[in-house]
């Protein structure tokens, strides 16, 4: 149990940091300093905590597996929310 709510906590986080970089493309791509500085620090901070977290365990397939489809699933939901801050 404990294996799954550690590969869903990545997945979270990682979905959150995907999202992130996606907004954080387009801020810098549309000279946005607002939205690439807030985005800049929040990717920073989720980064250092998935890092830490990762650094603490000690089997890696299931954080893998949160790990990679949270960065999949924070690609879609970033471009569905840079369109909603940035339009099309």
């Amino acid at each position: 149990m404990k294996k799954w709510k550690d590969s869903s906590l990545l997945f979270l986080l990682q979905l959150i940091n995907y999202t992130l970089l996606v907004i954080n493309y387009r801020a810098v791509a549309h000279a946005n300093y607002f939205w690439s500085g807030i985005t800049d620090f929040a990717i920073a901070s989720f980064s250092f905590f998935v890092i830490k977290k990762i650094a603490k365990s000690d089997d890696s397939v299931h954080l893998w597996l949160g790990y990679a489809l949270g960065g999949l699933a924070g690609s879609f939901v970033g471009i569905w929310v840079s369109l909603l801050i940035h339009g099309h």
